[in-house]
């Protein structure tokens, strides 16, 4: 499958969990391994799975001790007592389905368990299917929603979230605006810049900023626009001094 842009992956990802959030409990254990693949593979959900283990790597870390050896009840009480945010429940959810699917041999139930093992929930398997959506998957998903929609990016190999995008949207307003005073060049300009504008929604923070300065270079050696006006364009858009040479 070819890397999807923000719009695509955001409706993808709705489709997968809303087809696993009403699934039969004994088809969970081929969609969860799928989904979890899927978000691997595609650029912007798998970095977003590792922010999530870098913005959580303290609960991350408490999950990931050895249940074997240590206290489980006391540890268990600990642990859930954390999760006093929507986000956190996110994050553990994540971290139990991943580490439920890293076992070999999956089952009927296999996912749907993890109710029991931590919130002992009284009834049959399908009152085990509700806690399973309600305490890990549903959370996870709002989490991943959320990335999408209000993070902020922390590193060059992060990706915009929708929140991001909307204040690029203004600076290129101002861009166009300030576009329409070169005259000579402006068509040639604003083509490229509109390929910039479309761009962001599948790119990095890092790739994308190399496709704009990639792109005013050859602006400044097809003679369109000079080097002190290409870097003064670039700032309006990205809000950063850039230099090209």
């Amino acid at each position: 499958m070819r890397n999807l842009n923000l719009d695509e992956i955001t409706d993808k990802i709705s489709d997968y969990s809303s087809d696993i959030r009403y699934s039969d409990r004994e088809h969970l254990e081929i969609k969860i391994p799928q989904f979890l693949q899927f978000l691997n593979e595609q650029p912007i959900s798998k970095r977003t799975v590792e922010r999530i283990q870098e913005d959580f790597s303290e609960l991350k870390k408490m999950l990931s001790e050895d249940r074997m050896t240590m206290n489980w009840r006391i540890n268990k009480k600990e642990i859930l007592n954390t999760l006093t945010a929507r986000e956190f429940q996110g994050a553990f959810g994540y971290f139990e389905i991943l580490n439920k699917n890293n076992s070999e041999n999956k089952y009927s139930n296999h996912f749907i368990e993890l109710a029991n093992d931590w919130y002992e929930p009284r009834g049959d398997y399908y009152k085990y299917h509700e806690y399973f959506n309600t305490y890990f998957f549903e959370p996870f998903i709002e989490l991943l929603e959320w990335y999408f929609r209000e993070s902020k990016i922390e590193k060059e190999k992060d990706y915009f979230s929708r929140e991001e995008i909307l204040k690029y949207e203004s600076n290129f307003e101002t861009f166009e605006i300030q576009l329409q005073k070169l005259g000579f060049g402006q068509q040639i300009i604003f083509d490229e810049t509109e390929e910039i504008k479309e761009l962001i929604l599948g790119l990095n923070k890092k790739n994308w900023t190399e496709v704009i300065k990639g792109k005013f270079e050859n602006l400044i050696i097809d003679g369109i626009i000079s080097l002190e006006m290409a870097e003064m364009l670039i700032k309006i858009i990205t809000g950063e001094d850039l230099k090209l040479r």
